[in-house]
Parts: structure tokens; sequence; C-alpha cells
């Protein structure tokens, strides 16, 4: 209701008096059950991870996964732009297609955003732009602040705790076409608890901290990571050789052991993979509307460069 009247402004007002407004003119507009009607269809693919009938949307492999990816996100300010979004133009002939690419271009930008700035301040005014922005076209101009590619880079090594979750599944659904299950948790290739002598070259404060690098992460199933405990990568392996997140099984097939090197190494195929991601996806483009398609596709040197991080089990 906001966006339709292009209100921008940063301050929330409380829902009493947003609705009393008036007496009560909003809360007794005729579309506001039936709104509420539709917009249940999105959260049940969410949330429920059905397909509706009669909505193509909800079968495409794609769209569930970004959707996933941004129940991840830290804070619940993408959901305002994706419900506007679904309730002005779920009836577009080519809604799917639209759909994808603005999920990926919000996806893209407010990742970036908050792996940079790490706060909601980062994203607030951004969003409420494109609230507004979405209301007049299905691609809307993208009000946020541009991201220095290098500090992204940099922070993506070393990511905020809020954003691990995000960062592993946008990894994985490079390699799978299916969604995550829906019980998985963080896992540390090399495990927290180490033995000392392990590394007698290191000090224990550079082993912690590359252990809680996103090198050192993958997304993997509750049970089985239960079973491989702290182990050390060789034993750890048969459990990763059960694992259904495709993510994993590359890592174990492509690797006989873990250590400091392989951390570092993988910290910066991800951030260079990421990247590319993200660009592809539209970061850093103000408004999709008049960007040349061309510019989002990845170079024959960029694919296959995905291709062998693939195939070596880093991303």
């Amino acid at each position: 209701m906001r966006a339709l009247e292009n209100d921008r402004n940063t301050t929330t007002p409380g829902i009493r008096k947003y609705y009393s407004r008036n007496n009560f003119e909003q809360l007794y507009k005729s579309d506001v059950m039936g709104n509420l009607s539709t917009v249940l269809n999105l959260w049940l693919v969410v949330n429920n991870r059905v397909e509706i009938e009669d909505e193509e949307w909800s079968k495409n492999i794609e769209i569930k996964q970004v959707l996933d990816i941004l129940t991840s996100y830290p804070n619940e300010f993408w959901k305002y732009p994706v419900v506007i979004y679904y309730l002005k133009y779920n009836d577009s002939e080519d809604f799917e297609e639209l759909f994808l690419k603005f999920l990926k271009k919000l996806l893209a930008v407010l990742a970036a955003r908050y792996i940079v700035t790490p706060t909601i301040n980062a994203v607030k005014r951004g969003i409420l732009n494109l609230n507004s922005e979405i209301i007049k076209s299905p691609v809307p101009a993208f009000d946020f602040s541009k991201v220095s590619e290098q500090e992204l880079k940099d922070k993506i090594k070393h990511a905020h705790r809020n954003t691990v979750r995000m960062i592993l599944k946008i990894l994985a659904y490079q390699s799978q076409n299916d969604i995550l299950p829906e019980k998985w948790e963080i896992e540390h290739i090399l495990p927290q608890k180490w033995q000392t002598n392990y590394f007698p070259n290191n000090s224990e404060s550079e082993v912690q901290e590359l252990v809680e690098h996103i090198g050192n992460k993958v997304p993997f199933e509750k049970k089985l990571n239960i079973i491989a405990g702290n182990g050390y990568f060789k034993k750890k392996q048969q459990s990763y050789e059960k694992s259904k997140v495709q993510l994993v099984l590359n890592l174990s097939k492509n690797h006989n052991d873990w250590g400091l090197n392989e951390i570092r190494e993988r910290d910066i195929r991800i951030s260079d993979e990421l990247l590319i991601i993200l660009n592809d996806w539209g970061l850093n483009q103000p408004n999709t509307s008049t960007q040349d398609e061309t510019s989002t596709v990845p170079t024959a040197e960029e694919l296959k460069m995905i291709e062998e991080l693939k195939r070596k089990g880093l991303i």
C-alpha cells in the first residue's frame, strides 16, 4: 500500500495509525482480502516447498532456489519487494521470466550490500525506493549505492556469520538442480577442534581464523554432520559420500586431504566465483530495463573457470 502511494519514507508508521487514516480507508478497500489470498500462494511455495496448480513459476527450480537463498538473508527487508512484485505482475504472460530476473537482481544487490556492510541500514533506503519503482515497471530501477568489487571479495573470505548460510546456498545451487535438504548445518571441513600438533608451524590464532573462513565451510545434512563429528578429512569422507549436496560430493571426490592451504585456495575460488555470479545477476547495474542483455552473460573464460572450480569441488 505504501508503494502504491509512492511512500519512500524510511520512518515506518504504526500499523493502527496507518490504517486508521481517512476513516480506515485503506483497510476497507475491496482488494485487501484478495491480495492476502493471492500472496498466500507465494509463501506456500517458499515455506512448504510445494507447487501451485496453474502457477507455472512455482515449478521453476531456479526461481525456487533463489527464493530459498533469500530466506537465509539476515533480515526481513527482501520480502517487501518480492510480495509487491508478485502481487503486481503474477498475472502477466511473461511473469515467470520477469520474476526470475527480478529475484536474481534483488538477491545480487542485497547479498553484496550486506556482505560488505552487515546492517539493516545498508539496504533500507534502497528497498523503499525499489518498492515504489516496482509499481511503475516490471523491470524496475534499483537505486542502491555501488559495491566495491575488491572490498566484496575481501569480505567474502571472512564472511559475517549472518551471511554464511546465504553464501553457501548460492554456491551449492551452481552444482545441483534441486532444493537443499530442509535440515542442514554449516560444516567446518577442518574441524573447529583440532590437535595443536597438526599444524606445528602455525599459531593457534592463525588456524582458528582460517577455520572460520568461508573456504572451510559447506552445507551438510544435519544427521550426517553428527556422524562426521570433529574428525579429520579422511575420516569425514565416508559421511561426505552419503550426502545429497553435490557441493559436498564434489569436495570429497576431488580432495584426499584438507588443510590450511586448501582453505586459502578455496577462499580465493569462492570469492572469484561469487563475484562472477552476482555480476551475472545484475550487481552494480542501476536499472535492468536499460542494460544490454549481453553485458550480463559470462565470458567463455569465466564459464571455463566456473566449470573447472566445480570439477575440483571448490564450489
